[in-house]
Protein backbone atom coordinates (compact mmCIF):
# COMPACT_ATOMS: atom_id res chain seq x y z
CA UNK A 1 0.00 0.00 0.00
CA UNK A 2 2.94 2.34 0.48
CA UNK A 3 3.74 1.99 -3.21
CA UNK A 4 0.10 2.87 -3.97
CA UNK A 5 0.45 5.94 -1.77
CA UNK A 6 3.56 6.96 -3.70
CA UNK A 7 1.94 6.30 -7.06
CA UNK A 8 -1.03 8.62 -6.46
CA UNK A 9 0.97 11.06 -4.27
CA UNK A 10 -1.17 10.85 -1.11
CA UNK A 11 1.28 12.63 1.16
CA UNK A 12 -1.36 13.29 3.82
CA UNK A 13 -1.51 9.53 4.52
CA UNK A 14 0.71 8.75 7.50
CA UNK A 15 1.43 5.81 9.78
CA UNK A 16 -0.28 7.61 12.69
CA UNK A 17 -3.96 6.88 12.01
CA UNK A 18 -5.08 8.85 15.09
CA UNK A 19 -3.87 12.16 13.65
CA UNK A 20 -4.92 11.52 10.04
CA UNK A 21 -7.86 9.10 10.22
CA UNK A 22 -9.94 10.66 7.44
CA UNK A 23 -7.02 10.84 5.00
CA UNK A 24 -6.09 7.22 5.73
CA UNK A 25 -9.70 6.06 5.42
CA UNK A 26 -10.20 7.83 2.09
CA UNK A 27 -6.94 6.36 0.80
CA UNK A 28 -7.98 2.85 1.86
CA UNK A 29 -11.32 3.39 0.13
CA UNK A 30 -9.63 4.19 -3.19
CA UNK A 31 -7.25 1.23 -2.86
CA UNK A 32 -10.16 -1.04 -1.97
CA UNK A 33 -12.16 0.08 -5.01
CA UNK A 34 -9.18 -0.55 -7.27
CA UNK A 35 -8.79 -4.09 -5.90
CA UNK A 36 -12.50 -4.83 -6.35
CA UNK A 37 -12.35 -3.65 -9.98
CA UNK A 38 -9.17 -5.61 -10.67
CA UNK A 39 -10.63 -8.76 -9.09
CA UNK A 40 -13.86 -8.39 -11.09
CA UNK A 41 -11.89 -7.93 -14.30
CA UNK A 42 -9.95 -11.11 -13.56
CA UNK A 43 -13.01 -13.21 -12.70
CA UNK A 44 -15.18 -11.98 -15.58
CA UNK A 45 -12.39 -11.88 -18.16
CA UNK A 46 -12.04 -8.17 -18.96
CA UNK A 47 -8.96 -7.20 -20.94
CA UNK A 48 -9.36 -3.54 -19.93
CA UNK A 49 -11.94 -1.37 -18.20
CA UNK A 50 -13.70 -0.45 -21.45
CA UNK A 51 -13.79 -3.99 -22.85
CA UNK A 52 -16.34 -6.80 -22.64
CA UNK A 53 -16.14 -9.90 -20.44
CA UNK A 54 -14.91 -13.10 -22.05
CA UNK A 55 -15.70 -15.51 -19.19
CA UNK A 56 -19.27 -14.44 -18.49
CA UNK A 57 -22.08 -13.51 -20.85
CA UNK A 58 -23.77 -10.31 -19.75
CA UNK A 59 -27.49 -9.79 -20.49
CA UNK A 60 -28.84 -6.70 -22.23
CA UNK A 61 -29.28 -4.38 -19.28
CA UNK A 62 -31.49 -1.94 -21.18
CA UNK A 63 -34.16 -4.66 -21.42
CA UNK A 64 -34.06 -5.63 -17.74
CA UNK A 65 -36.13 -4.31 -14.87
CA UNK A 66 -34.45 -2.63 -11.95
CA UNK A 67 -34.90 -5.70 -9.72
CA UNK A 68 -33.42 -7.96 -12.43
CA UNK A 69 -30.41 -5.66 -12.82
CA UNK A 70 -29.86 -5.80 -9.04
CA UNK A 71 -30.10 -9.60 -9.06
CA UNK A 72 -27.55 -9.78 -11.87
CA UNK A 73 -25.21 -7.45 -9.96
CA UNK A 74 -25.47 -9.64 -6.85
CA UNK A 75 -24.67 -12.73 -8.91
CA UNK A 76 -21.56 -11.16 -10.43
CA UNK A 77 -20.42 -9.74 -7.07
CA UNK A 78 -20.81 -13.17 -5.48
CA UNK A 79 -18.41 -14.64 -8.05
CA UNK A 80 -15.69 -12.18 -6.98
CA UNK A 81 -16.30 -12.70 -3.27
CA UNK A 82 -16.35 -16.49 -3.55
CA UNK A 83 -13.14 -16.47 -5.58
CA UNK A 84 -10.95 -14.22 -3.41
CA UNK A 85 -12.65 -13.66 -0.05
CA UNK A 86 -14.54 -16.79 1.06
CA UNK A 87 -12.25 -19.58 0.01
CA UNK A 88 -13.38 -23.20 0.16
CA UNK A 89 -10.47 -23.75 2.56
CA UNK A 90 -11.55 -20.96 4.89
CA UNK A 91 -10.93 -21.82 8.53
CA UNK A 92 -14.07 -20.10 9.83
CA UNK A 93 -16.29 -23.14 9.24
CA UNK A 94 -13.64 -25.42 10.74
CA UNK A 95 -13.50 -23.24 13.86
CA UNK A 96 -17.28 -23.36 14.27
CA UNK A 97 -17.37 -27.14 13.69
CA UNK A 98 -14.58 -27.72 16.23
CA UNK A 99 -16.30 -25.55 18.83
CA UNK A 100 -19.50 -27.54 18.33
CA UNK A 101 -17.51 -30.76 18.72
CA UNK A 102 -16.03 -29.55 22.01
CA UNK A 103 -19.49 -28.50 23.19
CA UNK A 104 -20.89 -31.95 22.40
CA UNK A 105 -18.02 -33.59 24.26
CA UNK A 106 -18.58 -31.46 27.35
CA UNK A 107 -22.33 -32.05 27.19
CA UNK A 108 -21.67 -35.81 27.08
CA UNK A 109 -19.52 -35.60 30.22
CA UNK A 110 -22.12 -33.49 31.99
CA UNK A 111 -24.88 -36.02 31.28
CA UNK A 112 -23.56 -38.34 33.99
CA UNK A 113 -25.42 -39.24 37.18
CA UNK A 114 -25.42 -36.25 39.53
CA UNK A 115 -26.49 -35.67 43.12
CA UNK A 116 -29.73 -33.76 43.87
CA UNK A 117 -27.52 -30.69 44.38
CA UNK A 118 -26.14 -31.06 40.86
CA UNK A 119 -22.68 -32.27 41.96
CA UNK A 120 -20.56 -35.20 40.72
CA UNK A 121 -20.54 -38.05 43.30
CA UNK A 122 -17.57 -40.24 44.09
CA UNK A 123 -18.04 -43.53 42.28
CA UNK A 124 -16.61 -45.67 45.11
CA UNK A 125 -19.43 -47.68 46.77
CA UNK A 126 -20.44 -46.16 50.10
CA UNK A 127 -18.49 -42.88 49.71
CA UNK A 128 -20.68 -39.80 50.10
CA UNK A 129 -18.07 -37.35 48.82
CA UNK A 130 -19.18 -35.12 45.91
CA UNK A 131 -17.49 -32.59 43.66
CA UNK A 132 -18.58 -29.50 41.82
CA UNK A 133 -16.62 -30.35 38.67
CA UNK A 134 -15.83 -33.60 36.92
CA UNK A 135 -12.12 -32.87 37.05
CA UNK A 136 -8.79 -33.88 38.52
CA UNK A 137 -9.90 -33.61 42.16
CA UNK A 138 -12.68 -36.13 41.62
CA UNK A 139 -10.44 -38.61 39.82
CA UNK A 140 -7.62 -38.25 42.40
CA UNK A 141 -10.04 -38.89 45.25
CA UNK A 142 -11.47 -41.99 43.55
CA UNK A 143 -7.97 -43.40 43.02
CA UNK A 144 -7.18 -42.94 46.73
CA UNK A 145 -9.67 -45.66 47.74
CA UNK A 146 -8.74 -49.29 48.27
CA UNK A 147 -9.25 -50.71 45.77
CA UNK A 148 -9.10 -47.70 43.42
CA UNK A 149 -12.15 -47.00 41.34
CA UNK A 150 -11.78 -48.54 37.91
CA UNK A 151 -13.10 -46.00 35.43
CA UNK A 152 -14.77 -47.14 32.27
CA UNK A 153 -13.29 -45.95 29.03
CA UNK A 154 -14.80 -42.67 27.91
CA UNK A 155 -16.72 -42.80 24.64
CA UNK A 156 -14.81 -41.54 21.63
CA UNK A 157 -15.23 -37.81 21.08
CA UNK A 158 -17.89 -36.78 18.64
CA UNK A 159 -16.84 -34.95 15.55
CA UNK A 160 -18.59 -32.86 12.97
CA UNK A 161 -15.53 -31.88 11.02
CA UNK A 162 -14.91 -32.96 7.49
CA UNK A 163 -12.72 -36.00 6.82
CA UNK A 164 -9.06 -35.17 6.53
CA UNK A 165 -8.03 -34.92 2.92
CA UNK A 166 -4.77 -36.47 1.79
CA UNK A 167 -1.80 -34.08 1.99
CA UNK A 168 -1.22 -32.06 -1.12
CA UNK A 169 2.08 -31.28 -2.70
CA UNK A 170 3.62 -28.25 -1.05
CA UNK A 171 4.41 -25.34 -3.30
CA UNK A 172 5.86 -21.90 -2.77
CA UNK A 173 3.26 -19.30 -1.92
CA UNK A 174 2.60 -16.09 -3.82
CA UNK A 175 3.06 -13.15 -1.43
CA UNK A 176 1.52 -10.62 -3.83
CA UNK A 177 -1.61 -12.73 -4.34
CA UNK A 178 -1.97 -13.48 -0.61
CA UNK A 179 -1.41 -9.83 0.35
CA UNK A 180 -4.06 -8.48 -2.01
CA UNK A 181 -6.61 -11.16 -1.12
CA UNK A 182 -6.08 -10.32 2.55
CA UNK A 183 -6.40 -6.59 1.78
CA UNK A 184 -9.66 -7.28 -0.07
CA UNK A 185 -11.07 -9.33 2.81
CA UNK A 186 -10.14 -6.85 5.55
CA UNK A 187 -11.46 -3.91 3.54
CA UNK A 188 -14.79 -5.65 2.96
CA UNK A 189 -15.11 -6.15 6.72
CA UNK A 190 -14.14 -2.56 7.59
CA UNK A 191 -16.35 -0.79 5.07
CA UNK A 192 -19.25 -3.12 5.74
CA UNK A 193 -19.01 -2.05 9.38
CA UNK A 194 -19.03 1.65 8.43
CA UNK A 195 -21.99 1.09 6.12
CA UNK A 196 -23.91 -0.71 8.88
CA UNK A 197 -23.44 2.36 11.10
CA UNK A 198 -24.64 4.72 8.34
CA UNK A 199 -27.74 2.59 7.81
CA UNK A 200 -28.39 2.22 11.55
CA UNK A 201 -28.44 -1.56 11.15
CA UNK A 202 -27.84 -2.78 14.69
CA UNK A 203 -28.12 -6.48 13.84
CA UNK A 204 -25.46 -6.16 11.13
CA UNK A 205 -23.18 -4.26 13.52
CA UNK A 206 -23.37 -7.16 15.98
CA UNK A 207 -22.56 -9.63 13.21
CA UNK A 208 -19.51 -7.55 12.35
CA UNK A 209 -18.41 -7.60 15.99
CA UNK A 210 -18.42 -11.41 15.88
CA UNK A 211 -15.78 -11.26 13.15
CA UNK A 212 -13.89 -8.51 14.98
CA UNK A 213 -13.80 -10.72 18.07
CA UNK A 214 -12.15 -13.53 16.08
CA UNK A 215 -9.70 -11.09 14.49
CA UNK A 216 -8.75 -9.63 17.88
CA UNK A 217 -8.45 -13.07 19.43
CA UNK A 218 -6.17 -14.17 16.57
CA UNK A 219 -4.00 -11.09 17.20
CA UNK A 220 -3.04 -12.46 20.60
CA UNK A 221 -1.89 -10.19 23.42
CA UNK A 222 -1.96 -7.07 21.22
CA UNK A 223 -5.79 -7.02 21.14
CA UNK A 224 -6.87 -8.95 24.24
CA UNK A 225 -9.07 -6.18 25.64
CA UNK A 226 -10.71 -5.52 22.28
CA UNK A 227 -11.64 -9.21 22.03
CA UNK A 228 -13.07 -9.10 25.56
CA UNK A 229 -15.13 -6.00 24.80
CA UNK A 230 -16.65 -7.77 21.78
CA UNK A 231 -17.38 -10.89 23.85
CA UNK A 232 -18.99 -8.97 26.71
CA UNK A 233 -21.26 -7.20 24.24
CA UNK A 234 -22.71 -10.59 23.30
CA UNK A 235 -23.10 -11.46 26.98
CA UNK A 236 -25.16 -8.29 27.40
CA UNK A 237 -27.34 -8.88 24.34
CA UNK A 238 -28.01 -12.58 24.76
CA UNK A 239 -27.93 -13.13 28.52
CA UNK A 240 -27.53 -10.21 30.93
CA UNK A 241 -29.96 -7.59 29.68
CA UNK A 242 -33.73 -7.81 29.66
CA UNK A 243 -35.35 -8.28 26.22
CA UNK A 244 -36.27 -4.59 26.19
CA UNK A 245 -32.79 -3.37 27.11
CA UNK A 246 -31.19 -5.87 24.72
CA UNK A 247 -33.26 -4.45 21.86
CA UNK A 248 -32.26 -0.93 22.83
CA UNK A 249 -28.59 -1.88 23.10
CA UNK A 250 -28.70 -3.46 19.64
CA UNK A 251 -30.52 -0.73 17.74
CA UNK A 252 -29.74 2.44 19.70
CA UNK A 253 -26.15 2.77 18.46
CA UNK A 254 -26.47 5.60 15.96
CA UNK A 255 -28.56 8.69 15.34
CA UNK A 256 -29.93 10.33 12.19
CA UNK A 257 -30.13 14.13 12.46
CA UNK A 258 -30.98 14.81 8.80
CA UNK A 259 -33.84 12.40 8.06
CA UNK A 260 -32.10 11.12 4.93
CA UNK A 261 -31.16 7.54 4.10
CA UNK A 262 -27.70 6.35 4.99
CA UNK A 263 -26.72 9.41 7.06
CA UNK A 264 -26.61 7.92 10.56
CA UNK A 265 -23.63 8.74 12.74
CA UNK A 266 -22.42 6.97 15.92
CA UNK A 267 -23.80 8.23 19.20
CA UNK A 268 -20.36 9.20 20.51
CA UNK A 269 -19.78 11.37 17.41
CA UNK A 270 -23.16 13.04 17.97
CA UNK A 271 -22.10 13.70 21.57
CA UNK A 272 -18.93 15.40 20.29
CA UNK A 273 -21.06 17.64 18.06
CA UNK A 274 -23.19 18.51 21.09
CA UNK A 275 -20.10 19.32 23.16
CA UNK A 276 -18.75 21.61 20.44
CA UNK A 277 -22.08 23.50 20.31
CA UNK A 278 -22.12 23.99 24.09
CA UNK A 279 -18.46 25.10 24.12
CA UNK A 280 -19.38 28.03 21.83
CA UNK A 281 -21.82 29.28 24.46
CA UNK A 282 -19.31 28.69 27.26
CA UNK A 283 -16.74 30.79 25.42
CA UNK A 284 -19.22 33.71 25.26
CA UNK A 285 -19.84 33.62 29.02
CA UNK A 286 -16.48 35.25 29.70
CA UNK A 287 -16.02 36.04 33.43
CA UNK A 288 -19.58 34.84 34.16
CA UNK A 289 -18.54 31.22 33.75
CA UNK A 290 -20.00 29.13 36.59
CA UNK A 291 -21.15 25.56 37.01
CA UNK A 292 -24.78 26.67 37.09
CA UNK A 293 -24.40 28.66 33.86
CA UNK A 294 -22.90 25.64 32.09
CA UNK A 295 -25.79 23.46 33.30
CA UNK A 296 -28.31 25.97 31.93
CA UNK A 297 -26.52 26.00 28.57
CA UNK A 298 -26.59 22.20 28.44
CA UNK A 299 -30.29 21.99 29.29
CA UNK A 300 -31.14 24.65 26.71
CA UNK A 301 -29.14 23.08 23.87
CA UNK A 302 -32.12 21.65 21.95
CA UNK A 303 -34.23 24.79 22.15
CA UNK A 304 -31.21 27.01 21.33
CA UNK A 305 -30.49 24.95 18.21
CA UNK A 306 -34.15 25.27 17.16
CA UNK A 307 -34.20 29.06 17.67
CA UNK A 308 -30.93 29.59 15.79
CA UNK A 309 -32.09 27.36 12.95
CA UNK A 310 -35.37 29.26 12.52
CA UNK A 311 -33.54 32.60 12.73
CA UNK A 312 -31.10 31.57 9.99
CA UNK A 313 -34.01 30.39 7.86
CA UNK A 314 -35.92 33.66 8.29
CA UNK A 315 -32.99 35.86 7.24
CA UNK A 316 -32.04 33.50 4.37
CA UNK A 317 -28.64 32.77 5.87
CA UNK A 318 -26.84 29.96 4.13
CA UNK A 319 -25.46 27.42 6.56
CA UNK A 320 -22.83 24.83 5.84
CA UNK A 321 -23.89 21.24 6.28
CA UNK A 322 -20.61 20.22 7.87
CA UNK A 323 -20.15 17.55 5.22
CA UNK A 324 -16.55 17.18 4.11
CA UNK A 325 -16.25 17.70 0.38
CA UNK A 326 -14.13 15.29 -1.62
CA UNK A 327 -12.20 15.80 -4.78
CA UNK A 328 -12.55 13.43 -7.70
CA UNK A 329 -10.71 10.15 -7.24
CA UNK A 330 -11.23 8.94 -10.82
CA UNK A 331 -7.65 9.63 -11.88
CA UNK A 332 -6.14 7.95 -8.82
CA UNK A 333 -8.47 4.99 -9.19
CA UNK A 334 -7.57 4.57 -12.85
CA UNK A 335 -3.84 4.59 -12.04
CA UNK A 336 -4.22 1.97 -9.31
CA UNK A 337 -6.36 -0.32 -11.48
CA UNK A 338 -3.91 -0.13 -14.37
CA UNK A 339 -1.01 -1.15 -12.15
CA UNK A 340 -2.99 -3.93 -10.48
CA UNK A 341 -3.85 -5.38 -13.89
CA UNK A 342 -0.29 -4.90 -15.11
CA UNK A 343 1.20 -6.93 -12.25
CA UNK A 344 -1.63 -9.50 -12.40
CA UNK A 345 -2.03 -9.42 -8.62
CA UNK A 346 -5.04 -11.74 -8.58
CA UNK A 347 -3.31 -14.60 -10.36
CA UNK A 348 -1.49 -16.99 -8.06
CA UNK A 349 2.07 -17.28 -9.35
CA UNK A 350 4.31 -19.73 -7.53
CA UNK A 351 7.45 -18.22 -6.02
CA UNK A 352 6.47 -14.53 -6.27
CA UNK A 353 7.69 -13.00 -3.01
CA UNK A 354 7.89 -9.72 -1.13
CA UNK A 355 11.09 -8.71 0.58
CA UNK A 356 9.42 -7.28 3.70
CA UNK A 357 6.28 -9.48 3.67
CA UNK A 358 7.85 -12.86 3.03
CA UNK A 359 5.45 -15.84 3.42
CA UNK A 360 2.54 -13.47 3.89
CA UNK A 361 -0.45 -15.13 5.55
CA UNK A 362 -3.56 -14.96 3.38
CA UNK A 363 -6.14 -15.82 6.03
CA UNK A 364 -5.77 -13.82 9.23
CA UNK A 365 -7.93 -16.33 11.12
CA UNK A 366 -5.61 -19.24 10.27
CA UNK A 367 -3.69 -18.68 13.48
CA UNK A 368 -2.45 -20.72 16.45
CA UNK A 369 -4.14 -18.24 18.81
CA UNK A 370 -7.50 -19.15 17.28
CA UNK A 371 -7.63 -22.87 17.94
CA UNK A 372 -11.21 -23.96 18.50
CA UNK A 373 -10.56 -25.59 21.86
CA UNK A 374 -8.84 -22.49 23.24
CA UNK A 375 -11.61 -20.18 21.97
CA UNK A 376 -14.24 -22.42 23.54
CA UNK A 377 -12.43 -22.51 26.88
CA UNK A 378 -11.82 -18.74 26.76
CA UNK A 379 -15.55 -18.05 26.26
CA UNK A 380 -16.58 -20.45 29.03
CA UNK A 381 -14.01 -18.94 31.42
CA UNK A 382 -15.53 -15.50 31.03
CA UNK A 383 -19.02 -16.93 31.34
CA UNK A 384 -17.96 -18.21 34.76
CA UNK A 385 -16.48 -14.81 35.59
CA UNK A 386 -19.89 -13.28 34.88
CA UNK A 387 -21.64 -15.70 37.25
CA UNK A 388 -19.03 -14.91 39.93
CA UNK A 389 -19.44 -11.16 39.43
CA UNK A 390 -15.91 -10.69 38.10
CA UNK A 391 -15.20 -8.43 35.14
CA UNK A 392 -11.91 -9.11 33.36
CA UNK A 393 -9.80 -6.02 32.75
Amino acid sequence: MFSDRTLINRRNVTSDTHSSYRANRDFLSVVFQSRVIAAAMKVLGFEDQSGMPTKHQLPKFELLKKSEKLECLHELAAKVVDEYVFQSSSVVNDIVDSVLTQQEKDDLLQQQELTPEGRFPCRFPGCDKSFKYNGKSRRSHELSHEPPVQLEEEPPPLTTSKPVSPPKETKESDDAFNYNCSLLTDSFLFFNFLDAIKEGDGARILRQYKYFMLYCKADGSHSTKYALECLYQFFLVYALLSPRDSERFTWNRSVNNTGQKGTNIPLDEDTEHSNNFIKQGIKNLGPNLTEGAVKRLSHAEKSSRSILGKLDESIKRATKSGHHTRGSTARDLDELVKRAVQFDIFSEIEGRTYKHFHDFQKDRLDNDNLKASSVYQWINKHKRYITWGIRAR
